[in-house]
């Protein structure tokens, strides 16, 4: 019964944390479809002209295309947001000092900056699965508390710092 129960936790568990993947993909192929099949292309008995708009075309293909990239790459979205002012992730304070002390301890050792660039790739993922799986709303609410400890953070800086040499 033990072993049910977990099959049916890791299923649930599995959809859960892909819930944008699998509601936006089909949501973006229908409305695709409804803008090339049922919008764009003329009706096949051809007996009445087609009466197209092109505006609900190129809008139902702008929400299909859209909601398609964002159920492929809703994972990343939240985590890094690229602006005119360069790149932003978003780090707890034990992950910011954390990966300020791996940087620090790489560049005392003389490590040349594709080392360094290197290094931070790998804290920057092993940061993120190494977090603690919540929902959106307690995120918000435990908004510093929902990243790694003080203590991991830095086991995971001196993991990355001699892996790296």
């Amino acid at each position: 019964m033990r072993a049910v129960l977990g099959a049916v936790a890791a299923v649930f568990g599995w959809a859960g944390e892909r819930l944008a993947l699998v509601v936006l993909l089909p949501l973006s192929a229908t409305l695709v479809w409804a803008a090339v099949w049922k919008v764009w292309l003329p009706i096949p008995d051809g007996g009445v002209p087609s009466r197209r708009s092109v505006t609900l075309a190129i809008v139902l293909l702008v929400l299909g295309v859209g909601s398609a990239v964002i159920g492929v790459f809703h994972n990343r979205l939240k985590h890094i947001e690229l602006t005119r002012t360069g790149l932003t992730v978003t780090l707890t304070a034990p992950e910011r000092s954390g990966l300020g002390a791996l940087v620090e301890r790489l560049a005392r050792t003389g490590a040349s900056p594709a080392r360094i660039a290197e290094a931070t790739r790998r804290y920057l993922e092993a940061v993120h699965v190494q977090r603690p799986a919540l929902h959106p709303i307690a995120k918000a609410l435990l908004a510093e508390e929902a990243g790694l400890s003080v203590e991991q953070a830095e086991a995971l800086a001196e993991r990355i710092a001699s892996a790296v040499g």
